[in-house]
């Protein structure tokens, strides 16, 4: 079996991680971020229908759907350290196409629980998981590679690798990807303008309300904090100013269903485009994740859909599929797909005619008119 390279430990990278090791390969996750661990020896996403629940902006707030059980299943992993860990999510409530809040309740529909996950208590179990099934997790940053006559000799900061294959996951960047000349297909200028905020209501539902250019979501995190984000396009951000405290609150004054914190939020600025990776694999590389497609956070299903593509990433490799054209072809109709029921979803609102909305009601962001960086 190949010795494998995963770039990222992100749940799709330690995903990928835990299913490689069940194939008999030899992984080594390197990890950015993470605490270092020693253990072991040393695709793809399938998005489906949008549904008006906003998943995440990574750190900013994240909201899973009870659909993430069956997908930590596939990993061997119950749902026992979520409602020890994290906080559970009645639902959504949103107000779209209207302006009142409609409900849906994830136990009244017999779907169980979601939750609110605390998302570095999270990936800190998914990391766990990878070692305790032989991986070798190694802290540092890779910053380039060369292929060799037998695979890849990867330069990490303090590190150097060797890999038959790599897994590039190193999330939105598709930073492997792109070294190997592959180059991102953006669909729209989506960004998110997030603050994490005290909730005095102790909410347990997401709450999502479309606004005039843009949409906003309030997502419960652990703690009793509220993570309140703006989700518009990079040039009317800069054109209102929403990237600063006081356009910011001034757009959250103009909701009807969310409440404006006390004191000044300090904001973050994060990526929220919808991409695919193309070509999305190529010669002892492929991406997962949101290296190889990133979703709209309307679709709130990114950590669920990570952990799948890493779990696809892993049959690739295990089956010497690595560089498929079917599966390259595959995941280009996927997200085509994607990008009809995202325009569908849009179309739902049509209470203003400003230039988000009809970019996205114009079929501006269809597949034809992605643009490539």
């Amino acid at each position: 079996m190949p010795r494998v390279a995963v770039l990222g430990a992100g749940p799709a990278g330690t995903s990928a991680a835990i299913a490689l090791r069940r194939a008999g390969c030899e992984v080594v996750v390197v990890d950015p971020a993470g605490p270092a661990c020693a253990g072991g020896a040393a695709g793809l996403d399938t998005p489906r229908a949008l549904s008006l629940s906003a998943g995440s902006l990574g750190a900013a707030g994240e909201s899973v759907p009870p659909s993430i059980s069956g997908a930590l299943a596939r990993l061997g992993l119950g749902t026992a350290d979520l409602d020890r860990d994290h906080l559970r999510s009645l639902g959504t409530a949103s107000a779209w196409g209207a302006p009142d809040l409609e409900y849906r309740d994830y136990l009244l529909d017999g779907l169980g629980p979601g939750w609110h996950l605390d998302r570095t208590r999270f990936d800190r179990t998914l990391r766990a998981a990878a070692v305790a099934a032989g991986a070798v997790l190694v802290q540092d940053r890779w910053s380039s590679a060369s292929r060799t006559a037998k695979g890849w000799s990867l330069s990490c900061l303090g590190t150097r690798l060797t890999a038959d294959v790599v897994v590039d996951a190193t999330g939105r960047r598709a930073a492997f990807g792109a070294a190997q000349g592959a180059r991102r297909c953006f669909a729209d200028r989506l960004i998110g303008v997030a603050a994490t905020v005290p909730d005095p209501a102790a909410r347990r539902h997401v709450v999502l309300e479309a606004a005039e250019n843009g949409w906003w979501y309030a997502s419960p995190q652990p703690g009793g904090r509220l993570t309140l984000a703006l989700l518009s396009d990079a040039d009317l951000v800069r054109r209102e100013g929403w990237a600063r405290p006081m356009g910011w609150l001034a757009a959250l004054r103009a909701t009807r269903h969310l409440d404006v914190p006390r004191d000044e939020p300090s904001l973050i600025v994060r990526d929220a485009r919808s991409h695919l990776l193309t070509p999305s694999a190529g010669r002892g590389w492929l991406a997962a994740g949101d290296a190889a497609m990133a979703l709209d956070p309307l679709s709130s299903a990114g950590v669920t859909l990570a952990i799948e593509s890493g779990l696809a990433a892993a049959d690739l490799i295990a089956t010497g599929q690595v560089d498929s054209a079917r599966h390259r072809q595959q995941l280009r109709r996927r997200f085509d797909a994607y990008l009809r029921q995202r325009r569908e979803v849009y179309r739902a609102e049509q209470r203003w005619d400003g230039p988000f909305w009809t970019r996205r009601r114009e079929g501006v962001t269809e597949a034809r008119h992605l643009v490539v960086r």
